[in-house]
């Protein structure tokens, strides 16, 4: 392990890049040629003290273990840290290709640079973030990483670098018969689509997205083509743009709604030195230029693959995280409470425990899978220079230009086995409002 251990001075030379639920990102801005290109992965503290359900400090609980217990590392690991780097490395990077995924190294950092870091970026972020968690100080590493939204990590750019973030959520219809009879819709509406009716409701987004996940999936020019459009024009969290590190479109800590056509002149016009054609059409070869590199890179049929492990639906798996846990199935209880048959889930209950071990593991892989990001970094080239093995080309016929672009799979972060409740509790709400709101959309039909 690198014993640079960033000291409290070092704390404004990192700027807030943006966060998740588990960590916050900070990207460098200072001029030591070591830290050049880089962010740091920080893990947050929520202020209500409810650290991810029981994850004892040290490590994995004694259910985690039999889940991963082929990695020795990851079992015998004490910190939780570490832990999240050594998932990245040994779980996810061997599922993805070591091209895709860079798990990073780890620093150590003095308690006070972490106390600092979180007094300087509180006011740069969006405040019902900054009202749940704070910089975990009580940390003793963090995670060095690649800029992905810069093309040539620790050299000063030469071109200006464009990188695209999508969150492209579950790209698959579920077909386990484990889903109940009134849940059968789930079937045919993806659970993008509404899980979008639930954050209208809630008033999390003041718009329903346009974008269909089937569509990115899909392998087709023209859907992908469909996706990236509609995710252009309705952005919530699922989608980011980047010049040279700087955040340019979409929103830093949660997300923006909808694509106002003043933010899309901005946007055209920090496209000028990128996309060369004239003003008023750079949005949309900017579209087709993300829509060709997903095309062509072919990344996310490698991430379907891995979001399709999950074969059972959190309505068959939840019977076997109990089971797994040792303590009566709630689900099957809360069946036999409304008189309802639960033995169609006895033969999940009855599979040697093994086997419900890898499901489970299934299921967590796939859940990471489901809602980790795609970086796209994009730098144009002259026709013809010579071709690096490390990124792929591209031809954008419509402004006759070439690029050059390379994919990372990013937020990769380790579901703890607790979240299976969750999961479950999240799902029903889902469908009793998706449900709910068709039966309204029914009753006003003439």
């Amino acid at each position: 392990m690198e014993e640079i251990v960033l000291e409290p001075k070092d704390a404004v030379d990192w700027s807030y890049r943006g966060e998740g639920a588990v960590n916050l990102v900070l990207a460098y801005t200072g001029s030591s040629p070591t830290f050049l290109g880089k962010i740091l992965r920080i893990q947050k503290m929520p202020k209500d003290g409810n650290i991810n359900g029981d994850k004892s400090e040290n490590g994995l609980t004694t259910h985690e273990k039999l889940i991963w217990g082929d990695i020795k590392d990851l079992v015998s690991c004490q910190n939780k840290e570490i832990e999240e780097y050594l998932f990245v490395k040994h779980v996810m990077r061997p599922l993805f290709g070591h091209k895709h995924v860079n798990p990073g190294i780890r620093l150590l950092v003095a308690k006070e640079f972490l106390e600092y870091v979180d007094s300087i970026i509180s006011s740069q972020r969006p405040s019902w973030r900054a009202n749940a968690a704070s910089v975990d100080t009580n940390r003793s590493s963090v995670l060095l990483m690649d800029d992905l939204t810069l093309f040539a990590h620790g050299h000063v750019e030469d071109k200006p670098c464009l990188s695209v973030e999508i969150k492209p959520k579950c790209g698959f219809l579920p077909s386990s018969s484990f889903i109940a009879e009134e849940n059968v819709i789930k079937k045919s509406v993806t659970r993008f689509e509404m899980h979008q009716s639930l954050k209208f409701k809630e008033n999390e987004i003041t718009e329903i997205s346009e974008y269909d996940p089937l569509d990115l999936f899909s392998g087709s020019k023209d859907r992908i083509h469909r996706a990236i459009k509609a995710l252009y024009t309705t952005p919530q969290n699922n989608f980011r743009v980047f010049l040279n590190g700087s955040l340019v479109f979409g929103g830093l800590g949660g997300g923006i709604c909808k694509t106002t056509s003043k933010v899309e002149l901005a946007f055209e016009h920090m496209l000028k030195d990128i996309i060369k054609i004239d003003d008023g059409l750079r949005a949309d070869r900017f579209i087709e230029l993300v829509a060709e590199s997903v095309y062509s890179s072919g990344v996310l049929d490698q991430l379907l693959d891995v979001q399709k492990l999950d074969k059972y639906n959190i309505e068959g798996v939840i019977h076997l995280y109990y089971d797994l846990i040792d303590q009566p199935c709630k689900v099957c209880r809360e069946l036999e409470k409304i008189s309802k048959p639960s033995n169609q889930y006895s033969s999940m209950h009855s599979i040697p425990l093994d086997e419900k071990v890898n499901i489970l593991k299934d299921f967590l892989i796939s859940a990471t899978a489901k809602d980790c990001s795609v970086m796209i970094s994009f730098r144009s080239t002259e026709v013809g220079l010579s071709r690096s093995s490390s990124h792929s080309n591209l031809h954008l016929e419509s402004t006759k230009q070439e690029f050059e672009y390379k994919v990372h799979f990013i937020d990769l972060d380790m579901r703890p086995l607790k979240k299976m409740e969750v999961y479950y509790k999240l799902d029903k709400k889902i469908m009793n409002t998706y449900l709910e709101m068709l039966k309204k959309k029914g009753n006003h039909q003439p």
